[in-house]
Parts: structure tokens; C-alpha cells; sequence
């Protein structure tokens, strides 16, 4: 089920139950985190889509623009015109038959987290679950995954400092409106430090993508989210403090009154909520491959069933 936004044609898939009665369906909308990203997010999502399935919930994903079937370019969108195409998903699903209008919500992970907000300021949601969502500027968010991981693979103060210094150097260079040769000259004066491939590098696609992103860096506008609300973050996370973001989250949802915010802190789960230690990218790979014929084995212990069973108990009620 296709639909326009910025007169682009998004190709999206509506993944429905298989169910005998004919009431109208909710809608769990499935917002990407960064970079290119196929309705399934290269299958990670299948998974989810079939457990929520299980419980009565249609899935809506889509590739993002210039990836798989969609017309566009991922690179060129900031977090406020990716909101506007989750809003645009929306009113597509709205013209819908078989969709219960009054139940569209948003799962979202990562990026996610500061385009989710920007929805919810602009339009009702019947729910939202977040997931592994920052707290801060899409900036220093990379600082603290650039020192985060290096960190957590044992490299030196000295290293963390200097790929540190990289970080800050390459946004200076995008504020000052340098050309793409000097953020690659940059990349070349770190080649041969064993670090050199943890921190931002790329192509000029990067590079134009970071100037998009940094133009409209601002911490995520968590006040919106004035529906119910499940924010989970992996106790391993090493790309977002889980503690931090978990703490501010239930802080900030005390000063609105939002009292259907459940917000958790799951163990042994990394960024993507996968069963993982060390949180340690390699082994998120390690273990999606192993268990890529037993999805339920990727993730940590309890982590879908949480989803799965707070998003049953939000109609139950009625």
C-alpha cells in the first residue's frame, strides 16, 4: 500500500492478522531509525510484525524514500520532514476499510525518537512505543556512542580523546560550510588510527546527510507524547545512556501528567533490544545470524511479550 509525500510515491506493505471476524483493525506504524532502511529493515522486523499479528494488530512499514521501491532520497530528509511523512502514512491508512482510524500508533526505534515527538505535537495518537530513544541532540548523542563503544572495546584514554576531537572536528566543518573535500581530508589523517572505523566516516551522501541532520539538531520534544507511551531501552545499550534516558522520560512524563507511561529498562538487551552482554555491535550480528531461522531467540528475555502485552491491554479496557 503505497502513498505520496513530498509528491514521492513510498511503497509500504500493510501486514494485516488472519482473522475470521470482520472488526476493524489497529495499526502499530513502524518508524526507521538513521540511514537507508527497507519496509522490514532488512527482515529485523518480521518478527514483530508476525507477534503482533498474533494479537490483533495490523503492521504498516514502508522503505524509505530512495531505498527498495520508494522515489526520493533518505539523505536529504531532517527529523521534522520525516514526521510529515509518518503523518502522511497516517492519512493514507485512514482511507482504509479494514482500519480502526481511532487506533493508529507508532512504534519506533533509535532516530526514531526525535520523529515520533514532532508526530505527536502535530496529531493524535492512540499509543506509542518507544524504543531506544534519545534524550539529547542527534550530536552529542554520537559523543556519547563514540566514547561509549570505544569504551566497551578497551581502548585507551588517549584513543577516546583523539576520536573524540575527530567528532567535534567534522561538526565544525559542517557548521563552517566547508566542502565535502575537507571532511574527506579528515577521514584521511585518521587512517591509520585502529579506531578510525568506529567514528563517522563516508561518502559526500554522508556528508550531505549529516549537514541535514546537524541543521535541525535539537533534544526530542518528549512533552508531545500526551497518549499512552511504553519507552524501552536495552540495559547494554551503547549508543543511548539507558539509565539517563529512562530517568528523564519518567521525569518528564511526571511534569505533564501523562500516568499511561510505562518505561522500562530491559536486561541483557543492547540498542536493538537483542539479547547481547557487551552491547557490542559484532555480537548484535553474531547473534541475529545464529538465530535467523528462530527469531524469538534474538531478542532478550522478556522484551516482545512486554510489547505484545501492553499493546493487548490497551483496548481490553474499552
Amino acid at each position: 500500500m503505497n502513498f505520496v509525500h513530498n509528491g514521492d510515491s513510498i511503497f509500504g506493505k500493510l501486514i494485516i492478522p488472519n482473522q475470521k471476524n470482520t472488526a476493524k483493525l489497529p495499526v502499530v506504524v513502524f518508524v526507521h531509525g538513521s540511514g537507508p532502511e527497507d519496509y522490514s529493515s532488512s527482515e529485523n522486523y518480521n518478527y514483530l510484525f508476525e507477534e503482533f499479528a498474533r494479537i490483533g494488530f495490523a503492521s504498516y512499514s514502508w522503505d524509505k524514500p530512495g531505498t527498495g521501491k520508494s522515489q526520493g532520497q533518505w539523505y536529504d530528509q531532517p527529523m521534522s520532514k520525516r514526521a510529515t511523512e509518518v503523518i502522511a502514512a497516517i492519512n493514507k491508512l485512514k482511507t482504509v476499510e479494514s482500519v480502526d482510524g481511532n487506533k493508529i500508533g507508532l512504534w519506533g526505534i533509535s532516530q526514531a525518537g526525535w520523529v515520533m515527538p514532532l508526530v505527536a505535537g502535530k496529531i493524535k495518537l492512540s499509543f506509542v512505543i518507544s524504543v531506544s530513544s534519545p534524550v539529547t541532540t542527534a550530536f552529542d548523542q554520537e559523543l556519547y556512542r563514540v566514547k561509549s563503544e570505544l569504551a566497551g572495546e578497551s581502548y585507551s584514554t588517549a584513543d577516546i580523546d583523539k576520536a573524540i576531537d575527530y567528532t567535534r572536528e567534522f561538526k565544525k566543518i559542517i557548521s563552517e560550510g566547508k566542502p565535502y573535500s575537507d571532511f574527506l581530508e579528515l577521514q584521511n589523517q585518521i587512517d591509520k588510527e585502529k579506531w578510525s572505523q568506529i567514528v563517522i566516516r563516508g561518502e559526500e551522501i554522508i556528508y550531505q546527510y549529516l549537514k541535514v541532520i546537524l541543521r535541525e539538531d535539537q533534544v526530542p520534544h518528549i512533552e508531545n507524547y500526551r497518549c499512552p507511551l511504553l519507552a524501552v531501552w536495552g540495559a547494554n545499550d551503547l549508543l543511548v545512556p539507558p539509565i539517563e534516558s529512562s530517568e528523564a522520560f519518567g521525569k518528564k512524563m511526571k511534569e505533564i501528567g501523562n500516568s499511561a507511561a510505562v518505561i522500562k529498562v530491559i536486561a541483557q538487551a543492547d540498542h536493538t533490544l537483542t539479547y547481547n552482554l557487551t552491547g557490542n555491535v559484532d555480537d548484535t550480528r553474531k547473534r541475529r545470524e545464529v538465530y535467523k531461522d528462530n527469531p524469538s531467540m534474538v531478542f532478550a528475555p522478556g522484551a516482545i511479550p512486554l510489547m505484545t502485552d501492553w499493546l493487548s491491554g490497551l483496548y481490553r479496557k474499552q
